[in-house]
This record gives C-alpha cells, sequence and structure tokens, in this order.
C-alpha cells in the first residue's frame, strides 16, 4: 500500500505534467494567439489575468503560454507590469490564505522539522536566506506558492509584499517577455 504523501505527490505531478501539455498543445496550435488577436480590445485585462495565472503551479505554464502570445502584439513593458499585477494580486490572496491557516503551517512545520532548521540557520546567523530563497521563487516563471511561504512566514506586512512581488514578478514576466518579442 501506498503512502498518502506519495500518492498526492504523484497526483499533483501527474496534474502538472498535464498542464505543462495543455499549455504546448494551446501554444503550437495557434489557439493562445487567435484567443489574443480576438480579444485584442480586451488585451490589458487578458495580460491581468495571464499574470494572475502565472503563480500557480498548476496555472503556470498556461500562463506563460499566454505571455509569449501576448507578447507577439503587446508592448512588452506594459505587458510585463499589467501581468505583474495580475501576478501580485494572485500572490497577496495565496500570502492571505497562508497566514489565515497558520495553526496549519506550524503544525506542518513541526512535523518537516523546520523550527530545527529554522534555529539552526538562526545559529549560523544565516536566516535571510530563507527570504531571499523566497525572493527567487518569486521571480522565476516557477510556481510561486513555495516562494510565498517563505515570504508570507517573514513579518513583512502586506503592503511591503505587494510591492515586493510586484516588482518580482513584473522582473521575472519581462524577462520572458523580451524574447518572445523579439521574434
Amino acid at each position: 500500500m501506498m503512502d498518502p504523501k506519495v500518492k498526492k505527490v504523484i497526483f499533483k505531478t501527474v496534474l502538472f505534467i498535464l498542464s505543462l501539455s495543455m499549455a504546448w498543445y494551446l501554444f503550437k496550435g495557434g489557439f493562445l494567439q487567435s484567443l489574443a488577436n480576438e480579444i485584442l480590445p480586451f488585451k490589458f485585462i487578458a495580460e491581468f489575468l495571464a499574470g494572475m495565472l502565472y503563480t500557480s503551479f498548476l496555472t503556470s505554464p498556461v500562463s506563460v503560454a499566454m505571455i509569449a502570445a501576448l507578447a507577439k502584439t503587446s508592448n512588452p513593458v506594459t505587458l510585463a507590469l499589467l501581468a505583474g499585477l495580475g501576478a501580485a494580486f494572485s500572490d497577496l490572496l495565496i500570502v492571505r490564505f497562508f497566514r489565515g491557516v497558520s495553526k496549519d503551517i506550524n503544525l506542518i512545520s513541526e512535523q518537516l522539522r523546520l523550527n530545527q532548521i529554522t534555529a539552526l540557520l538562526k545559529k549560523w546567523k544565516i536566516e535571510f536566506l530563507v527570504p531571499l530563497i523566497g525572493i527567487f521563487i518569486v521571480a522565476s516563471p516557477l510556481p510561486d506558492e513555495v516562494g510565498l511561504m517563505m515570504l508570507g512566514a517573514s513579518k513583512l506586512k502586506y503592503f511591503q509584499l505587494a510591492i515586493l512581488t510586484y516588482v518580482l514578478n513584473t522582473a521575472g514576466i519581462l524577462l520572458i517577455v523580451i524574447p518572445f518579442n523579439l521574434l
């Protein structure tokens, strides 16, 4: 009999692979490009929506495909700014959720012995690495949940997190948009 934790990891991996496959199919089939052309009058809403999808492990591949399709007909800076705004909005919702279930997070951290890791990091005076790793995860096209959990555990206020995630996601999206815009 398989461990339930292993089943959960396998299930999430399969979902992510299906999401990647769907994004590839939508992008290569030209569906997203034709959709981008159809919604040209609502392009700003589509860019914001693509940013909102940028944060979750399940929707990030579709978001990157949408951003790539929109990059061909959009100003790269405007696209990155609006998609970054959508991503920051979603990130704040995720952080609010994580902070709302902080009792569960404390229980999980005890089970994973994260308290011992945190104590070790403090002893070595390198506890700044946790939010720093979180920053790199949020800025990358990798799903933001783990990075946000690292940042959400910090004592940053929502306003500070909003600015930080907006800047990081905008920079990450701009790094995706520029090559597609040049092609």
